[in-house]
């Protein structure tokens, strides 16, 4: 369950710390910069489920399903967010932190919209797509990049944001 968690925490991963000197996208391929740069960080204080429906401990179809407080850089409460990871893929040749792998779908919302990400994740950095939004961020189009600070409990993300 602690890497299943660590890759959800992710987003999800999707949303996280501020101050991050990541490898980012800073243009888009037409050459256009982010509309919106966001730097959070999600501290799991909130709900957490594993739901192991195979064989006893991680396998294939196994969710972590959770949601956390997202806060901005200065540590101000900014929103929550929203997941559901389940495990694909179990690759044995990997070291025990990147051996599960998980397709996750988080939500993020904010006092002025939501915005959804997808995609896979192994270990404790992972980019995902951002899928849409709603309010401000219904155009919105992009990635996400999460980082596990220490799994399942507080974790950093930056969302790049192209109209």
């Amino acid at each position: 369950m602690r890497n299943i968690a660590s890759k959800a925490v992710v987003l999800t991963g999707l949303l996280l710390a501020s101050g991050m000197a990541a490898a980012a996208p800073e243009e888009e391929s037409d050459g256009q910069p982010p509309w919106k740069v966001l730097h959070l960080s999600e501290r799991g204080a909130g709900d957490l489920a594993f739901i192991d429906v195979g064989a006893p401990g991680p396998s294939i179809g196994d969710r972590l399903v959770f949601s956390n407080p997202i806060f901005d850089p200065s540590g101000a409460l900014v929103g929550r967010d929203g997941s559901d990871c389940v495990i694909v893929r179990i690759d044995a040749t990997q070291p025990p932190a990147r051996q599960q792998v998980v397709q996750c779908t988080v939500s993020v919302q904010l006092a002025d919209g939501q915005i959804t990400a997808q995609g896979l994740a192994q270990g404790t950095e992972n980019y995902f797509a951002v899928t849409g939004g709603t309010g401000a961020y219904r155009k919105a189009r992009g990635e996400v990049l999460a980082r596990d600070i220490v799994p399942l409990v507080e974790a950093e993300i930056t969302i790049w944001l192209y109209r």
